[in-house]
């Protein structure tokens, strides 16, 4: 059987900002420390100095590859590289997998780079509470059309953090119309059977997450850490005590990293809220920001105002409730773990760049910044497809009109059309002459020569739309399968990586699909785009 094809495809970045970092816009790197960012070169890797301040067991999902090194980790031998997202439904789209497994080749990179152990470390940022964002997935149902299944929140966890949400009661009748909405094959039942068993009543939404991310990743040596966990939390407490003893100061890094970004013209990734504490609190309430830079801090912004020295004495003594916000996360994971690199999505590059100054403030070095890896996989019968009519698989990105009038127009009878051609310059030949001799002789009806000659081009282009009507129900099957092939490809307009889960492929290939993303992952340049050109695309966030 032919094999699934992985092309590179161009990262989309916020603004044009991500473009340009990844081509190496000198003006734009200014915006990190040196050697943090760089696409022309391999980024300087540091070799961290700190220690792992995370207890063991905060560390979840750990595979079988991963256990030794993680061991290693917390005993302080170790180095991590670093990557992450918010638990999504199902796992997530593709780009979760993408992510993962370019952390997990540039740990063993790094690991003979500096010669010290370097283990993946996927952060699951479960204190997060987009539910919108974190809650729906898309599939191909078994005619490849778009589809997507979502799940509403508990009613009192909505506006709560997602990580530890439980999963609702019907969570599994909703997985059970997803699995059966796909197309699936025998190698594939195996995944369905597991992501069945992994998403049930009782389980929160971080479990269920990280059992299905880390069963795709069993081959290979990767730990999970979770945000929201008890553990982490009060490992953090001694960094949110920092941040709420400096606040002014914090609020002025985040400020002028901020101001860097808009002074290059660039529209900044996280906006900056005046006097807002990188900082949340979360409670039965709801999780709240803390605002203010005086002795006292509004919980939210319109709740009570608490002393800072209470809030101090508060975290600690429990700094389970609270959890960073994104601007202060990137600082927080490096101040927790020993992270050499981490793996970073255009959206989070576009934010980092705003970072720089609160992580000088805090005392924490940036690691270096590695891309994500970016595919379109190709199945064989899209790949055949391509192939046969000549199509490629960036002209379906509009969802396949322009392919499919590049058909028309190239399937056009031969004969009629050069036939049509000829008439067409023909026509323009005779109203010319027509023009030429009124003109001369009765310039008043020049205008409704130019009429007539209108209304004679408007019966041919009648005419052509007609026959391309025609051909276009000569072709039909072709453009049905063009249009397929769109769908698989861009569905709804969206790059499949960001649009599609994984169980797409996993139920129709089983372990071959994965094996295929990990030899692309060894074999693929994350700097250079499908077109050739390098870098990103801009004007697009995504992870």
């Amino acid at each position: 059987m032919t094999p699934l094809a992985f092309e590179p495809e161009r990262l989309a970045g916020p603004g044009g900002l991500v473009a340009d970092l990844l081509n190496g816009d000198p003006e734009a790197l200014r915006l990190f420390p040196p050697g943090v960012l760089d696409a022309t070169v391999a980024p300087l890797v540091p070799d961290p100095a700190n220690e792992c301040r995370i207890p063991e067991q905060a560390f979840v999902g750990v595979t079988a590859p991963g256990r030794e090194r993680l061991g290693r980790v917390i005993s302080g031998d170790g180095i991590v590289v670093s990557t992450g997202q918010q638990p999504q439904l199902f796992g997530g789209p593709l780009y979760v997998l993408y992510k993962a497994l370019t952390a997990i080749h540039t740990a063993s990179v790094i690991e003979k780079q500096l010669g010290r152990s370097c283990l993946a470390v996927f952060w699951v940022a479960g204190d997060d509470h987009d539910w919108k964002e974190v809650a729906s997935i898309g599939l191909l149902d078994r005619e490849e059309r778009l589809r997507r299944v979502a799940i509403v929140p508990v009613e009192a966890r909505a506006g709560r953090s997602v990580g530890p949400s439980p999963l609702p009661d019907d969570i599994g009748e909703i997985a059970r119309q997803f699995c059966d909405a796909m197309e699936h094959r025998d190698s594939g039942d195996p995944w369905i059977d597991s992501l069945l068993d992994s998403y049930r009543s009782g389980r929160t939404f971080s479990e269920a997450f990280v059992e299905v991310v880390s069963g795709w990743l069993a081959e290979w040596p990767i730990a999970f850490v979770d945000s929201a966990h008890p553990e982490l939390r009060r490992a953090a407490g001694p960094f949110y005590r920092a941040v709420l003893e400096n606040q002014e100061s914090v609020d002025a890094a985040l400020a002028a990293g901020t101001a860097s970004v808009t002074d290059l013209g660039y529209r900044p990734q996280l906006t900056y809220l005046e006097n807002a504490v990188p900082v949340f609190r979360d409670t039965d309430e709801g999780r709240s920001r803390l605002y203010g830079t005086g002795p006292n801090l509004r919980i939210g912004r319109g709740g009570e105002f608490r002393p800072l020295v209470e809030l101090l004495a508060d975290v600690a003594s429990d700094p389970v409730p609270y959890s960073p916000s994104a601007a202060l996360r990137p600082a927080l994971e490096s101040w927790l773990l020993p992270v050499a690199a981490t793996v970073l999505g255009p959206g989070e590059i576009a934010y980092w760049s705003q970072l720089s100054p609160t992580f000088d403030l805090l005392g924490v070095t940036m690691p270096a910044i590695r891309p994500r890896r970016s595919w379109r996989v190709l199945e064989p019968r899209v790949s055949r497809l391509l192939e046969k009519t000549g199509v490629e698989a960036e002209d379906l990105s509009d969802g396949g009109t322009a392919a499919v009038a590049g058909l028309v127009e190239r399937s056009r009878p031969r004969a009629v059309e050069e036939a049509l051609l000829q008439l067409e310059d023909r026509v323009e030949e005779e109203f010319r002459l027509l023009e030429d001799t009124v003109g001369t002789d009765l310039p008043g009806l020049r205008s409704a020569v130019g009429k007539s000659r209108s209304q004679a081009f408007a019966g041919l282009a009648g005419f052509r739309r007609t026959l391309d009507s025609a051909t276009l129900k000569r072709e039909q099957t072709a453009v049905a399968q063009l249009r397929r092939a769109a769908d698989n490809l861009y569905p709804g307009g969206t790059p499949q990586e960001r649009a599609l889960s994984v169980y797409v492929y996993l139920a129709r290939h089983g372990n071959s699909f994965l094996h295929s993303a990990w030899d692309a992952t060894l074999n693929g340049n994350p700097e250079v785009s499908s077109d050739g050109t390098g870098g990103v695309a801009g004007n697009t966030a995504a992870e």
